[in-house]
């Protein structure tokens, strides 16, 4: 199972096929993919428009670390050994949902430019601040920064340059307006 396979389908399929798979070997079989795997899994919660108390911190503070991994180059994400000793729930190789792998990668593809050099830094510096804005403690702040770490994520995890494009101007974007916020509050309380 440690052979890493191109095709995203046959990956999912080869993490499942067997004995109860964990963290390392998913990750070993995904390698770089293995970046947008974790992203999608940390922003989902985020990136959905319902509240949840507590997951916001955790979640943007592993979504910062692994944009920063990524900035520095890093070809797979480093995690602690107990994490990756952790394992997956057991799933049918030829489950709807792991087929469903298969047809969204024929659907999103490998288009765009390819996530390397100033490329991957640019996407990586954006989703640790996407990370950091996660975790502003004021209700609703996470949606859109969660949104677009999921949007990024789900670029690197299929390769799509695209996508990475699209979710790193999103998330410039925010980053400007909550500077912008950020300083018009600042100068409201300011004394004059």
């Amino acid at each position: 199972m440690a052979n890493r396979v191109e095709r995203l389908g046959e990956a999912v399929r080869a993490v499942f096929a067997g004995e109860s798979p964990t963290v390392g070997s998913a990750l070993a079989v995904l390698g770089e993919r293995g970046f947008g795997a974790l992203i999608v899994l940390l922003a989902l919660p985020a990136a959905l428009p319902i509240p949840a108390v507590g997951y916001a911190v955790p979640f943007g503070f592993g979504i910062a670390c692994l944009g920063l991994e990524l900035s520095w180059g890093r070809k797979e994400p480093w995690l602690p050994r107990r994490v990756l000793s952790l394992r997956l729930p057991r799933a049918d190789p030829d489950s709807r949902a792991i087929r469903f792998f298969a047809w969204l990668e024929r659907w999103v593809g490998e288009h765009g430019p390819r996530i390397r050099g100033m490329y991957r830094l640019i996407a990586g510096l954006v989703l640790a601040s996407m990370g950091i804005l996660m975790m502003i403690p004021i209700p609703g702040t996470n949606t859109l920064p969660g949104a677009s770490a999921f949007v990024i994520g789900l670029g690197l995890l299929y390769r799509d340059g695209r996508l990475v494009l699209a979710g790193a101007v999103f998330g410039l974007g925010l980053l400007a307006a909550y500077v912008v916020v950020a300083l018009g509050i600042s100068r409201l309380f300011s004394p004059t």
